[in-house]
């Protein structure tokens, strides 16, 4: 009986000594809540801002879109006074390694650079693989700031390494592969997988018969699908028809034409111009629907060569395809605002955007791309806490996205 008694006890000690743990655990937790009050949250699928929401955040996540004004006990609250909130936005092409013997310095200088200007994550479908793991692994354990960063593996044929004359001199990498018909496809992916690539970059020398080989490949390994738009010797159809997710640069769609005057360089603007407001692209833009593809336009990369870019993605816009912002550079550090804002500028005034339809290219579209459409680019419970908040409202005018307040990365404010 008396070691019953004493076991009870030490039942009784252990069970209060839980609770008690279970009751700090809590406290702790609720301790850890950020409310972010008083603002206008953006809504990207109404493609509005609502307002009499609280955003709380706890864990670097948004848990709750609360009632304005509810009470939650330990929290830190930020009242910004009818500011305006959208998720942090997504460049889905960016390249912030040298491709050898990078510097990782100004590598962290150009991620910290978008963070601090609202940029939260990017992706860079090639470089320096190491560097780009580096740089992902710091950033995302809190040891550098930065956006976070989503890379891929480069592959390529023969040709576009060695040209048929054994140019290649350097060894191939986990990130930068040579895919050729006989290549074990699925070592290949595995290789890239086991590395922490997000995806693969499939860039050229690939046809119509051995791509969606490749792109097959890719998805069994569950590796997101990037290329450019024309893969030389597959064109724009035989690309979106072998099942590649995120097709790069608007400007390659002139490989639809046959009009081998289009081509050359003496050809005056205005027939150019008159070639691509005839260009079929209906065939294209329906694939494109129907695979639920996403064209990564990178209009800045081509506005003085190919000012044409502009009435072209217009036309795919209106014909419903889904389109991301990407801009296909490193800016340097000095400039007053990313590239990437003069990007979303073109889609509004030069293509035919709504301003929530810019929005929602830079975040909800490109987190598609990355293949976090279930972390980023909502303001949604569940959600990333991932957020940039505005001094004025960039539905009335996309620049706003300038006019920053703050940036809160992973629930973290960053300034």
């Amino acid at each position: 009986m008396k070691n019953y008694t004493i076991l009870s006890v030490l039942f009784l000690l252990c069970l209060i000594t839980g609770l008690s743990f279970a009751k700090a655990q809590a406290v702790k937790t609720t301790d850890s809540l950020l409310i972010l009050t008083n603002a206008n949250v953006m809504d990207v699928k109404l493609g509005r801002f609502i307002s009499g929401k609280d955003i709380v955040i706890s864990g670097g996540r948004i848990i709750a879109l609360a009632r304005r004004g509810k009470k939650w006990k330990g929290t830190r609250v930020i009242d910004f006074k009818d500011k305006f909130i959208v998720p942090g936005l997504i460049d889905v092409h960016i390249h912030v390694t040298a491709p050898y013997q990078n510097n990782i310095e100004n590598t962290y200088s150009h991620l910290e650079y978008y963070l601090k200007h609202g940029i939260t994550s990017i992706r860079d479908p090639g470089g320096d693989g190491l560097a780009q793991l580096e740089a992902q692994t710091n950033i995302r354990e809190g040891k550098r700031i930065g956006a976070t960063i989503y890379f891929a593996s480069f592959m390529a044929g023969d040709w576009y390494f060695n040209r048929n004359i054994y140019l290649r001199t350097k060894p191939y990498q986990p990130w930068e592969q040579l895919i050729v018909p006989g290549t074990n496809l699925d070592s290949a992916m595995a290789v890239a997988k086991n590395f922490g690539a997000t995806g693969v970059k499939l860039y050229h020398s690939f046809d119509r018969v051995f791509l969606p080989k490749v792109v097959a490949a890719a998805k069994r390994h569950g590796l997101k699908v990037w290329g450019h738009t024309m893969m030389y010797p597959a064109t724009p159809i035989d690309v979106v028809g072998a099942g590649v997710e995120v097709l790069s640069h608007v400007s390659m769609l002139e490989n639809l034409t046959t009009d081998t005057l289009f081509f050359k360089n003496q050809t005056l603007a205005s027939y150019k111009d008159s070639v691509i407001a005839n260009l079929d692209i209906s065939t294209f833009c329906k694939m494109m629907k129907k695979n639920k593809a996403i064209l990564d336009a990178t209009l800045v990369v081509s506005e003085e060569r190919d000012p044409w870019v502009f009435s072209l993605l217009k036309r795919v816009h209106q014909e419903g395809v889904e389109i991301a912002a990407g801009t296909d550079k490193v800016v340097g550090i000095t400039r007053p605002y990313p590239v990437l804002l003069d990007e979303l500028n073109f889609f509004v005034t030069k293509c035919g955007f709504t301003t929530a339809e810019a929005l929602r290219a830079a975040t909800v579209v490109g987190a598609r791309v990355i293949g976090r459409e279930k972390h980023l680019g909502k303001i949604e419970k569940n959600m990333d806490a991932d957020l940039l908040v505005l001094k004025g409202n960039p539905l009335k005018d996309i620049m706003e996205l300038a006019n920053i307040e703050m940036v809160i990365k992973s629930g973290k404010m960053v300034n």
